[in-house]
């Protein structure tokens, strides 16, 4: 794909399925073999808006008018996380939908919809600390499974790095596990920073934190 083809824009809420789909493509086949449809649409559109309302730096890139990825990022003043104010209402009312549904749901499903939440809190908890990386947080990249491997990864991370040091940020910081594509980000040349094992019930569950320069 030639990357002069991708358009790099602020999401909107009319990108709020879009987004949950390439979420969905990549976390969520568990639910979609199991032919739970509502779920699955439920979990990616919370944890995807969850982290659009968490990012004052919410990105989308598309091509040809098709959302193909996503990039969201958070940024803290003096330790306290800002929120992005466009998408509170939207996350309001899919937190009642995902809160009611978690009370009737199993383990699994229970940790796909409040999971990310907890790696969330887990992120706030860095960005209060004295981290000289607790400036930024990207909070979500997604790319769809096609349209990976071609540099739009780097490239999202380029047009938020930019948006970072306009608000002020030196330095940003990021949270994957070593069930992801944390390599990905050594390959970028980051830092691991930090590990986290609150979340391991006895799997082997680790939170990796990775650091660099805005």
């Amino acid at each position: 794909m030639d990357l002069n083809n991708v358009v790099i824009r602020p999401a909107e809420l009319a990108d709020t399925d879009a987004i949950a789909d390439i979420y969905s493509a990549l976390w969520c086949g568990w639910l979609r073999r199991g032919g739970f449809t509502e779920d699955e649409r439920l979990v990616a559109r919370f944890n995807t808006v969850m982290q659009a309302q968490c990012s004052p730096i919410a990105l989308v890139a598309e091509v040809d008018g098709k959302v193909i990825a996503a990039c969201y990022v958070g940024v803290y003043d003096n330790g306290a996380p800002r929120t992005n104010p466009y998408w509170q209402q939207t996350y309001d009312d899919l937190f009642n939908q995902a809160t009611v549904r978690a009370q009737t749901a199993d383990g699994n499903l229970e940790g796909s919809l409040f999971g990310d939440s907890r790696e969330k809190a887990t992120g706030n908890r860095f960005g209060a600390s004295d981290s000289p990386y607790a400036d930024g947080q990207l909070n979500l990249i997604i790319i769809l499974p096609e349209y990976q491997g071609c540099g739009l990864g780097r490239r999202l991370i380029e047009v938020a790095r930019e948006h970072m040091r306009e608000l002020g940020c030196k330095r940003f910081f990021l949270m994957t596990d070593n069930r992801s594509d944390w390599e990905f980000y050594e390959h970028l040349g980051m830092e691991r920073v930090a590990e986290d094992h609150s979340q391991d019930t006895g799997d082997g569950f680790i939170v990796y934190i990775y650091g660099d320069l805005a």
